[in-house]
């Protein structure tokens, strides 16, 4: 069992480890899919771009319009992706309320204790230069 515990870890794999196996299964799979969908999809389709036409295989036009729909949803979640992260920024650069709250509880705290301190002090210092104005009593031997 002890040899268990301490290579648990090597044996059950790490998060990330799996989480990369897990893409690169689902990567294969989806391959595979457009292999198979571009086999069952090699008719040749004449496209009208206003000014020539063109006849290019279907699976190839699909694939072109998928490339071209992914691009612009990249480019729409990269902006989104920029003003969220200039917004996390901004408000990493505010100080917290909390933080705000404790830290002014402990000026408090050591204005109270720097108070007290130079009270102590003042009634000390008065005790010593009241002890050193006082005249001594002469002692009878």
């Amino acid at each position: 069992m002890k040899w268990y515990t301490e290579h648990k870890a090597i044996i059950k794999g790490s998060p990330k480890h799996m989480k990369k196996q897990s893409t690169m299964i689902v990567s294969i799979i989806l391959l595979i899919v457009f292999v198979i969908f571009a086999l069952l999809n090699t008719a040749t389709v004449e496209v009208n771009l206003l000014f020539s036409r063109v006849n290019t295989p279907l699976v190839l036009l699909i694939l072109v319009c998928l490339l071209i729909g992914a691009l612009i949803i990249y480019l729409f979640s990269f902006s989104n992706h920029i003003k969220v992260n200039k917004e996390i920024k901004e408000l990493q650069k505010q100080p917290n309320k909390q933080e705000i709250t404790r830290l002014k509880r402990e000026i408090k705290q050591l204005q109270d204790e720097n108070r007290q301190l130079k009270h102590s002090l003042t009634t000390r210092q008065q005790e010593v230069v009241g002890s050193a104005t006082q005249p001594t009593q002469p002692t009878n031997n």
